[in-house]
């Protein structure tokens, strides 16, 4: 039998191939060169060089015919044509140079010469031969050739038979025994039987056994069997070799193992899919998990010295989880997580709050939500071991459920008798339920402005009337304060600057002053970037010292801002996906029978704090008819907490009217056409309404009693400072006062502050002089140097 073997030559070691766009490169370059050369080549000669200039363009091409002719001394075609390709341009080159400088020699015209390096250059660049080399070298190279002449191969198997038989009579552990009745199970399979047979008189050999012959045809042990033949001595041995067999009964084993152990089947998924070159997670080990009926947790580690680095997506790919919500990864330290694994997301249902769960226990916590595993989703509002309020901060979209989580606070801080002022910037449609079951709650951006001043009044009051205490004393005279303020972007972006920078002051100096007096400050924002916040950078930063909450957000650079400086140490922050859709897997969605409805998901986050960063979600509660009567009944069974006698007065009138036109107007409501009854519940809704605003008109004639009417309001605190601070033109006239040799522009610009933090800016100085100058207030004494008349 003949074989003749056809390759395919390789490239050389680290050449590169030349692509289109390479030669595309090459060509443009090669044609740069033939242009500038053409241009030398017709003026050069004609140019006064020296002899040695010339004589290199002349040694050149002398050397290049030289190179040319070792390199044609050759059978190889191809080495030939590419060496001519690659020196006709230098030939060429040298030809039309040489003739320039021949024509004073022999009379020719001068524009010969320049014609022929014109021909030249008009041949060259078009042809571009060099790059032409290097690409006919390339093909020539890849083209298919002989690795040899044709031979003949004598006595090779041509059934699978014969090529048992071969493998056999070429081992040494065979000896002299032969392999004889070799029967194929299926033709595209290798599994077959066959029987050994010992020379006449002799034995087949013990060492002949299974791993012996499994050697001979290079499979398993275990896919190899042997037994005695049927009516004859040992003199025969009967054989089966079946790889195939042994494979479909090992994956049966492991099947069978996987069903009365489903850690077996983890492992091996985790050892495949995960930690293999290629997986999910190489290098990841499977430390040690627990197999329940909902849920299933794996302890995962990188490698010492490694961080622990997973793909969210990528793990729920590798072990077969189609939504992405059903995993979640908790960071437990640099190198190890905690990996759950749920039926279905397990944030789906949540209970509704108990009076139990919104109460402040010993460590100043309240729960506000279920965490995916079952715990309670807790924050602190008061640190009794460093004696300060807390501050925090939600970031969500529109829908993500931030107001829910606000109503929450509100209810957690009336049952824990902690004063609770709430602004919602968005006129209360947010949450109206507040209306009259908080100590304060303040609508609309006019009446956050009013409430905010008020609070940093209380805080002034507080200070000052602290003894030097450092810390709050939360058994002490003063209740704690918490002032909560929804869609506080809205404010902080408003379009009318004063009241955006002196919003963002007040806040800001509340963060940093309010904790040590007992005011703790809330914010709820729909996007964590400085122009939505005032530009103000330590409104965001103070916000995350306490807990913050990532709900659903539109973009990663929120989640990245809000984790920026406090996410945890191999925290794995997931998205929070809109909806949450169960039965609308690839299956589902192929067969047409996929889930369109989906679970909304307002309330579901993550929850930054102490340290460790939880996926939870905000108890629910039942809306009916735009109310949460749920809510209201956890609050109305709770006396309000409210502000000491001297706070109140410190708040201003403000404080003292606050809710009355609601009141009042809830009240007109009231006494007016009653809407047609719809049963027992709606009559009991009707009588807790009106407790309600009676209980409004009393707090307000109360304050009148007080004489609450003959209060002030609460003053600017910005306005309040520029009241005090002098302006330019004062500061200016101050410096110049006992200069009777006057002050240059320089010196008075020095004098009034400028380039000091909070000074007037150096333009503005300069403006007020010349007003001063123009206004005969100031006399010029010539080169800029000013003196009072």
């Amino acid at each position: 039998m003949t074989t003749t073997d056809v390759v395919k030559a390789d490239a050389a070691a680290g050449e590169r191939g030349l692509t289109r766009e390479t030669a595309r490169r090459l060509a443009w370059a090669e044609r740069t060169v033939y242009g500038a050369a053409g241009t030398w080549a017709a003026i050069g000669p004609q140019m006064d060089l020296p002899w040695w200039a010339h004589g290199a363009a002349l040694a050149t091409g002398a050397l290049t015919g030289v190179v040319l002719w070792k390199r044609s001394d050759t059978d190889d075609w191809t080495r030939r044509l590419t060496s001519s390709l690659r020196a006709l341009p230098v030939l060429g080159w040298t030809a039309a140079y040489t003739s320039g400088l021949l024509t004073p020699v022999f009379g020719y015209p001068n524009g010969w010469p320049m014609l022929g390096a014109a021909a030249w250059t008009a041949v060259m660049i078009p042809m571009a031969p060099w790059t032409r080399s290097k690409g006919l070298a390339r093909a020539v190279d890849n083209l298919p050739v002989l690795a040899g002449e044709p031979e003949v191969v004598d006595a090779e198997p041509v059934t699978f038979a014969d090529h048992m038989r071969a493998l056999w009579n070429r081992s040494d552990a065979t000896g002299d025994t032969a392999l004889e009745g070799i029967q194929q199970y299926d033709p595209s399979e290798p599994d077959f039987v066959a029987v050994v047979l010992a020379p006449a008189g002799q034995t087949v050999p013990r060492t002949l056994d299974e791993r012996a012959i499994a050697g001979v045809f290079d499979v398993p042990v275990d896919a190899v069997a042997t037994a005695p033949v049927d009516g004859y001595g040992p003199g025969r041995l009967a054989i089966q070799v079946a790889p195939r067999l042994a494979e479909a009964r090992r994956a049966r084993e492991a099947l069978e193992v996987e069903a009365a152990d489903p850690g077996a089947a983890l492992e091996r998924i985790w050892a495949e899919h995960v930690n293999s070159t290629g997986g999910a997670a190489p290098g990841v080990d499977l430390v040690a998990y627990s197999i329940g009926e909902e849920q299933i947790r794996l302890r995962i580690a990188a490698p010492r010295g490694k961080t622990l680095r997973v793909n969210h997506e990528a793990l729920c790919s590798a072990l077969g989880i189609d939504d992405i919500s059903r995993l979640v990864m908790e960071g437990a330290g640099p190198r190890e997580a905690v990996v759950y694994i749920y039926r279905e997301n397990p944030l789906l249902h949540v209970r509704a709050p108990t009076v139990e769960d919104l109460t402040m226990d010993d460590r100043g916590r309240i729960s506000i939500g279920v965490a995916h595993d079952g715990s309670m989703a807790r924050i602190q509002v008061f640190n009794f071991d460093t004696g300060r309020a807390q501050h925090g901060i939600t970031a969500g979209t529109t829908g993500a459920g931030k107001s829910g989580l606000m109503r929450l606070f509100g209810a957690a801080q009336r049952i824990s008798g902690v004063i609770s002022w709430m602004a919602d910037v968005q006129g209360g449609m947010s949450m109206p339920e507040m209306e009259g079951r908080i100590d304060w709650f303040a609508k609309g951006p006019e009446e956050t402005m009013q409430q905010l001043r008020a609070l940093h009044a209380v805080k002034r009051y507080r200070e000052e009337h602290s003894n030097g205490r450092g810390d709050f004393d939360f058994h002490g005279p003063w209740r704690l304060i918490q002032w909560t303020g929804d869609e506080i972007n809205r404010l902080l972006s408003s379009l009318d600057q004063d009241v955006r920078k002196e919003a963002a002051w007040m806040i800001g100096d509340l963060q940093k002053t309010g904790q040590k007096v007992g005011i703790g400050i809330d914010l709820a924002v729909q996007s964590l970037h400085l122009k939505e916040l005032g530009d103000n950078h330590e409104i965001r930063e103070k916000g995350k010292e306490g807990h913050v909450f990532l709900l659903r957000t539109a973009s990663s650079s929120t989640q990245g801002m809000g984790l920026d400086g406090i996410a945890p140490v191999g925290a794995h922050i997931s998205p929070i996906p809109e909806r949450i859709y169960e039965g609308a897997g690839a299956k589902e969605l192929f067969e047409g029978t996929a889930n369109t409805e989906g679970v909304p998901t307002p309330g579901m986050g993550w929850l930054i704090t102490e340290g460790k960063a939880i996926l939870f979600r905000t108890f629910v509660l039942k809306k009916v008819n735009g109310l949460y009567p749920q809510l209201q009944e956890l609050m109305d069974g709770h006396p309000m907490p409210t502000l000491t006698e001297g706070e109140a007065r410190a708040a201003g009138a403000a404080y003292a009217h606050r809710g009355t036109e609601a009141a009042k107007g809830s009240g007109k409501a009231a006494g007016g056409p009653s809407a047609p009854s719809r049963g027992r519940a709606d009559m009991n809704a009707l009588n807790s309404e009106l407790e309600r605003v009676t209980g409004l008109l009393e707090a307000d004639e109360n304050a009148k009693q007080h004489k609450g009417g003959d209060l002030p309001e609460a003053p600017s605190p910005m306005a309040a400072a520029k009241a005090k601070a002098p302006t330019i033109r004062e500061r200016i006239v101050a410096a110049l006062q006992g200069c009777a040799e006057g002050l240059s522009l320089k010196g008075i610009r020095a004098a009034v502050g400028c380039g000091t933090e909070g000074g007037p800016a150096t333009r503005s100085v300069n403006n007020e002089v010349s007003a001063l100058a123009n206004e005969g207030a100031l006399v010029a004494l010539g080169r800029g140097v000013y003196r009072l008349p």
